[in-house]
């Protein structure tokens, strides 16, 4: 999808600065003129123009990711047997649909996973544990670790689910 959407974008590129480059040799008085810019403050607008595309096919792409993450996360969410770092049984579905929905695209996530413990160390080390449990069950379905970042949180606040993970897509 993001080739797609990077070769639409160059081809946008391509006659935009082929039509800003392109000029009348005779003397003669053209015929229409609605402006009289340069041909650099021409080049200047269409680079401005295809870099706010760009842009835009970028947030909308990241977007896609996050909301085909979030649907998966909703309709069956990322979990742990109570007190580990082990993946309950129906996690391996929403672990599928996350990475499917990351090998459509090239975008960062951020796992982040918590967990409850008087002693805010062992709270914190099976937090991160669960993190990376859900990272290593990504990186198993193919997603390359290098576009995954996690973060466990200990003695999270009140109403947050301990024993669940969330995923958030990160701004390129």
């Amino acid at each position: 999808m993001r080739k797609t959407i990077v070769t639409g974008i160059a081809v946008a590129a391509i006659a935009l600065l082929g039509a800003a480059g392109c000029s009348d040799d005779s003397n003669e008085a053209p015929i229409a003129t609605t402006t009289t810019s340069s041909a650099s403050e021409r080049v200047e607008g269409a680079i401005s123009s295809v870099q706010a595309t760009a842009s835009s096919a970028v947030n909308t792409a990241r977007e896609a990711t996050q909301n085909a993450i979030n649907s998966a996360i909703a309709a069956v969410p990322i979990g742990f047997e109570s007190g580990t770092a082990e993946l309950n049984a129906v996690s391996d579905v929403t672990i599928k649909a996350v990475a499917a929905a990351m090998k459509a695209g090239d975008s960062k996530i951020e796992i982040e996973a918590y967990a409850t413990n008087s002693d805010e160390a062992a709270a914190e080390l099976l937090a991160d544990q669960r993190a990376q449990a859900v990272a290593n069950a990504l990186e198993a379905q193919g997603v390359d670790k290098g576009r995954i970042s996690v973060d466990g949180t200990a003695n999270p606040p009140e109403g947050v689910n301990v024993d669940q993970a969330e995923i958030t897509v990160e701004d390129s």
